[in-house]
């Protein structure tokens, strides 16, 4: 799975670290990420190379050590000459893996940042805490933290068969396994069950958890289960 980068270690501990010449900074133009690929592998500005092309920056994570740093960029893409912007679905097959998931994670509280500009409760402009990861409303004090939604992704087999289906409207789609966001007050298990009834009418028995990964390009906990077919398999497909 896309988060298992090992040897490299992602420690993803907010804290107040300073910016160094060699650390990574993630430019986002339009939600594209600015990187650089050589002979197939992608990489991304160091502070020495933009120092003088970005303005407020904040610390994202560290990957085996090294800062990596969401900036604002001050000119347009064509002018950090080496580096072009890349789309989350461009960024999901890129190596090394490592790097990948860092630019996923990124592309996480990039989303999220902006977002949280303003207190959702009494409107003032919000502030960068310096000891948490989270935004603070410095007129009601309203604390605002990075938003994770919990998702569910399911193999369903019969026999030797297995699952897969295709999002509606998409021309370029291809095949999946059956997932869909928690709802409220729903537990996981649940979620599982409802999304395969929802999406193809079929009825599914021994639901079993396999594993999770964190899913940045959407903001979610990706859990994943397996379980089997219960009953007909006829589909009645949600054609929306």
């Amino acid at each position: 799975m896309i988060h298992e980068i090992a040897p490299e270690i992602l420690d993803n501990q907010y804290r107040r670290e300073n910016i160094q010449d060699d650390s990574s900074i993630m430019l986002f133009f339009e939600g594209r990420l600015l990187l650089s690929t050589k002979n197939g592998q992608i990489s991304y500005p160091r502070y020495a190379q933009v120092k003088n092309k970005i303005g407020r920056y904040v610390y994202l994570f560290s990957l085996s050590g090294r800062g990596y740093f969401l900036a604002e960029p001050l000119c347009p893409e064509k002018e950090y000459t080496g580096f072009h912007a890349v789309t989350a679905i461009q960024l999901r097959d890129k190596q090394p893996v490592s790097e990948a998931f860092a630019g996923m994670t990124a592309l996480h509280l990039y989303r999220w940042y902006a977002s949280v500009q303003f207190c959702g409760c009494c409107g003032n402009r919000a502030k960068h805490d310096e000891n948490q990861r989270m935004m603070r409303c410095p007129s009601c004090g309203y604390m605002m933290f990075p938003k994770i939604s919990p998702a569910i992704i399911v193999a369903v087999t019969d026999g030797e068969r297995l699952l897969l289906t295709k999002y509606a409207g998409r021309k370029t789609a291809a095949y999946a396994l059956v997932a869909g966001f928690i709802e409220i007050g729903e537990t996981a298990e649940e979620c599982v069950a409802r999304e395969v009834f929802e999406e193809t009418g079929l009825h599914i028995k021994n639901i079993r958890y396999y594993g999770s990964q964190p899913w940045g390009f959407d903001g979610n906990l990706m859990l994943g289960y397996t379980a089997r077919l219960d009953g007909t398999h006829k589909i009645e497909l949600d054609q929306n």
